[in-house]
């Protein structure tokens, strides 16, 4: 009868843990989407202050972006929308997700509207998780 108790403490607790680690990446996918979502909004406010908050300031990109973004903002009136987030997983360093971007100017007759797809790593800056980088898997132009 020991054996019993000591097994289903066991299965118990096996149960338990899984069913925290799962609440945990829950709430890690939501922190990272919120990520997405922030910079998005700020990005389509054409804020660049609020849109570098949103990127880890030891990024490989972060200089490169804090330069663009003023004269993109200034050349075009680009508005990109979340179409899809996949959260992937996590180490103890970075989290990574799949997120599909969709992207339209309609003020330039040039620009091609875009579905974007990329891998995306994210990193925490000050208990924040912020943008690491993108990397590219694919571009759909859409109509």
């Amino acid at each position: 009868m020991k054996q019993i108790g000591c097994v289903t403490g066991i299965l118990a607790l096996s149960l338990f843990a899984g069913a925290a680690a799962a609440g945990e990446a829950n709430g890690l996918a939501a922190a990272l989407r919120g990520t997405v979502e922030n910079n998005l909004a700020a990005f389509n406010r054409e804020d660049v202050q609020a849109t570098m908050r949103t990127i880890d300031t030891k990024s490989p990109q972060y200089t490169s972006m804090q330069q663009a973004l003023p004269d993109e903002f200034a050349a075009q009136d680009a508005r990109t929308e979340l179409v899809d987030f996949r959260y992937i997983g996590h180490d103890d360093e970075f989290a990574v997700a799949r997120v599909r971007y969709k992207t339209v100017d309609p003020s330039d007759e040039q620009f091609k509207a875009n579905i974007l797809d990329t891998i995306t790593l994210f990193h925490q800056e000050g208990g924040v998780w912020k943008y690491w980088g993108n990397y590219v898997l694919g571009v759909e132009l859409v109509q």
